[in-house]
C-alpha cells in the first residue's frame, strides 16, 4: 500500500516531458485574471516549480519537532510571494531606477530552468534542509519567472491569478510530500529527483535547438 503516492509525481512528470514547447514563457496570455490561473497548467515549468516546492516543504514539515519544520508552510509562502514580487518589481524598475542591474531575459529564463535542477537536489537532502533554507530556495525558484512574466507585459490581474493558482498547486505538492513523509515511500522521492533534473536537462537542451 505505499505506492499510491509515487503516481501522481509520475502523472506530473510525464506531463512535463510531453510537454516540453510549454516550458518557455513565449507565447503565453498575460492579460487578466483568467490567463492568470491557468497559466500554470500552460506553463509547465511553473507547474513543476510550485508543486515540487511544496513537495520538499511537505516533506520538511513532516519531520520531528525540532528537526527544522517551525512554520516551514508560511515561511515558504510568504518567500515565494516575495520572490515573484521582487522579480516583477525588477523587470519593471531596471531601467528607470539608477544602479538597478538590467539584465537579458535569457538569463532568467536559464534561472527558471536551474530552479528544477535545485529542486531535485532538494528532494534527494531533504533531510538536511531547514526551513529558512528552504523559504530561500523557494524565493530564488520565484524570482525570474516572477521578472519573465512582468518583462513580457502582465498586469496587476494576472499576477493574483497566477498567486492564487500557485498557492494551489503549494497546497497540493505540501499534501503529496506529507503523504510521502507519512508512508516513508523513498523511491517517490528518488523518482521525482531524476525527472525534475531530467525536466532541467531537456529545457536546458530546447534552449539551444
Amino acid at each position: 500500500m505505499r505506492a499510491p503516492p509515487a503516481a501522481p509525481l509520475a502523472g506530473v512528470l510525464a506531463l512535463a516531458t510531453a510537454a516540453v514547447p510549454a516550458f518557455a514563457h513565449d507565447g503565453h496570455l498575460h492579460d487578466g485574471l483568467a490567463a492568470g490561473l491557468a497559466h500554470p497548467l500552460g506553463g509547465v515549468d511553473h507547474l513543476l516549480a510550485t508543486l515540487g516546492i511544496g513537495v520538499v516543504a511537505g516533506l520538511v514539515a513532516a519531520r520531528p519537532v525540532g528537526a527544522g519544520r517551525e512554520s516551514v508552510g508560511a515561511r515558504v509562502v510568504l518567500a515565494g510571494a516575495l520572490g515573484l514580487v521582487a522579480g516583477a518589481l525588477w523587470s519593471m524598475l531596471s531601467d528607470r531606477m539608477p544602479g538597478l542591474v538590467s539584465l537579458p531575459g535569457g538569463i532568467f529564463e536559464a534561472a527558471a530552468a536551474l530552479g528544477l535542477l535545485a529542486i531535485a537536489a532538494a528532494l534527494l537532502r531533504v533531510e538536511r534542509i531547514a526551513a529558512g533554507g528552504l523559504a530561500a530556495l523557494a524565493l530564488a525558484v520565484a524570482l525570474p519567472h516572477g521578472w519573465l512574466h512582468a518583462s513580457e507585459g502582465a498586469g496587476a490581474a494576472f499576477f493574483g491569478g497566477l498567486a492564487l493558482a500557485s498557492a494551489a498547486l503549494y497546497a497540493a505538492g505540501l499534501g503529496l510530500g506529507r503523504a510521502i513523509a507519512v508512508l516513508r515511500v523513498e523511491r517517490a522521492r528518488w523518482v521525482a529527483a531524476a525527472g525534475y533534473a531530467a525536466a532541467f536537462g531537456w529545457l536546458a537542451s530546447a534552449a539551444f535547438r
